[in-house]
């Protein structure tokens, strides 16, 4: 009688290595061996739950979400046109575009690329319906935007400060879906970086046919989402998240991110280029008086500056300045081009020069005495 031994190979309890994922394997298999969150499988479940909606969950969390977008893209309009601060700050807080996109960062982590490529759709098909609908209703107030408010165009015009809000935002908010005791600064991540607003306000910008001011405000709503996704992901991995998937699929992760850093990298290049220089809403004058002052002063005109006076259009600012009469003054020409140049927007001046009348009278102190007397 035979008896057959097999010999099967002890598991070990080290995790697999990274194999092939090269050195952005290497560091995500570092960073998730922190688990800093001390998840279970249950924690696990429970984000999977809130950021993922598939299957029977799907008709509602679509219908929920349709909603929201509805609602907040309609605050966020009425609030843009009437400049009004507070009503913004309420459509970013109604807004449930995170939600999908901290979806993206999650599916990178655990490497789930199907869906990835379902949250990246969910994003975009809200993005654009949000867009359509901003258009469609600031059709209805075209009395709104001549001249253009404070807090439309401060959303046309981003800089690097953006990307870096939105990376610290995102950071954020996946630490709140990590820590259920943490839940509460959600709604600051949604005030801190606004994903809404800005589309709002390519679709007003775009139903007026100004392509420049909606290309910034979509460069803005990208670079928060690229900030969002970016920091999210990491925030993701070094608590642990993906759990025993991160060395089932560790460069799939890796090459996630690989993708998720290329956008914040592509970002930050228009950013770094883009002026940035928005004028305060309540008061544009402020900028521009000083910006017209220097030019006087720096080419030694003997004109003066008298007054100048600032008003948004929908095209960009309208200029009157009031200047001395002298033998050497600046051309309104040239004016224009360095405000343009320095604003990064266009600018129609207009120039209106007084004479200045001198008059001097000397009195003798005796007489004024007499006078007096």
């Amino acid at each position: 009688m035979f008896q057959v031994r097999r010999h099967r190979p002890t598991e070990s309890t080290d995790p697999p290595r990274a194999g092939n994922a090269g050195l952005t394997g290497g560091i995500v298999g570092l960073l998730g061996r922190w688990d800093l969150g001390d998840l279970t499988d249950h924690d696990r479940d429970r984000i999977t739950r809130s950021l993922f909606h598939e299957g029977v969950r799907f008709g509602p969390f679509a219908r929920r979400f349709a909603a929201l977008m509805t609602l907040s893209v309609l605050i966020a309009v009425m609030g843009l046109l009437a400049d009004s601060t507070a009503v913004v700050i309420g459509a970013m807080l109604v807004a449930p575009l995170m939600t999908p996109v901290l979806g993206i960062a999650a599916a990178l982590v655990m490497a789930w690329p199907g869906r990835v490529v379902r949250q990246v759709a969910i994003s975009a098909v809200g993005a654009a319906g949000a867009v359509g609908l901003a258009a469609a209703t600031a059709f209805f107030f075209p009395g709104s935007t001549d001249p253009l408010p404070g807090e439309l165009v401060a959303r046309t015009s981003p800089n690097l400060l953006d990307l870096g809000i939105a990376l610290a935002a995102g950071a954020a908010g996946a630490y709140a879906q990590i820590r259920r005791a943490a839940s509460d600064a959600l709604t600051g991540v949604a005030v801190a970086v606004a994903l809404v607003p800005p589309l709002a306000v390519v679709g007003i910008t775009l139903g007026l046919g100004l392509f420049s001011l909606a290309t910034g405000a979509l460069l803005l709503f990208i670079a928060n989402v690229a900030g969002i996704v970016m920091a999210a992901a990491l925030t993701f991995l070094i608590c642990g998240l993906p759990g025993r998937r991160l060395f089932e699929g560790t460069g799939r992760i890796a090459g996630g991110l690989r993708w998720a850093a290329v956008a914040v990298i592509i970002m930050v290049l228009p950013l770094h280029f883009t002026r940035g220089h928005v004028l305060p809403a309540g008061d544009p004058s402020l900028e521009v008086t000083s910006e017209v002052e220097a030019f006087v002063d720096s080419a030694s005109w003997s004109a003066s500056v008298v007054d100048v006076t600032t008003e948004r259009a929908s095209d960009g600012l309208v200029v009157d300045i009031v200047v001395t009469e002298s033998p050497t003054m600046p051309d309104a020409e040239d004016v224009a081009g360095h405000l343009a140049d320095e604003l990064g927007q266009t600018v129609a001046v207009t120039m209106q020069v007084v004479q200045v009348e001198t008059e001097r009278a000397t009195v003798d102190d005796d007489a004024a005495d007499d006078g007096g007397g």
